[in-house]
């Protein structure tokens, strides 16, 4: 009893940490490879110029690939509030504000699919939680929390998620499916 006790204090001490609002989304500043800043000599022919164009621009596409994740929330119970989604890229993003976050309505029925665009190839977990009073926090009972969360690869819980645990490599264009949990 007394582990279980721990457990869900412990638990209920991470989500309070993801309740943190922060709407900022950040984006990688675009790089850009420069094509030859070199005056061309009258004689070079213009053909060759297009082509270095052509494999400057293959080069740079093809190294800053980037990619969409495709998030499913299922197992919304209550159909009333927000869905706040964090994403994190490390274990400091998962414990504290989020790489990017996003922000739902709960409809009437049905699961509720969001995406993120533009993300680079790389680990990635995702956390929600429900709002169900619109006060843009996770609200608790002492250290229990009164609103629904959940977390990428994390179907029951069996004690606070860490980063490990709910990361996942994003190295396509992909979707990962959260059951929400109520305690």
């Amino acid at each position: 009893m007394k582990t279980l006790i721990t457990t869900i204090l412990t638990t209920a001490l991470f989500i309070s940490s993801m309740a943190k609002p922060c709407f900022a989304q950040q984006t990688t500043p675009s790089t850009s490879t420069p094509v030859a800043a070199t005056s061309v000599a009258a004689t070079s022919v213009a053909a060759t110029s297009v082509a270095a164009t052509s494999v400057a621009a293959t080069s740079v596409k093809s190294s800053t690939a980037t990619y969409k994740l495709t998030v499913v929330v299922a197992n919304v119970n209550k159909r009333t509030g927000k869905l706040y989604i964090g994403l994190a890229n490390d274990k400091a993003s998962f414990d504290g504000e989020s790489f990017q976050r996003k922000m739902i309505d709960v409809p009437a029925s049905g699961e509720i699919t969001l995406t993120f665009e533009g993300l680079a190839p790389g680990r990635y977990a995702v956390r929600v939680y429900q709002d169900l009073n619109d006060n843009q926090k996770m609200d608790f009972s002492g250290r229990m929390p009164n609103e629904p969360f959940g977390f990428s690869n994390v179907a029951t819980l069996m004690g606070p998620p860490d980063f490990d645990q709910s990361s996942f490599e994003l190295t396509k264009d992909d979707s990962i499916r959260i059951n929400m949990l109520e305690m």
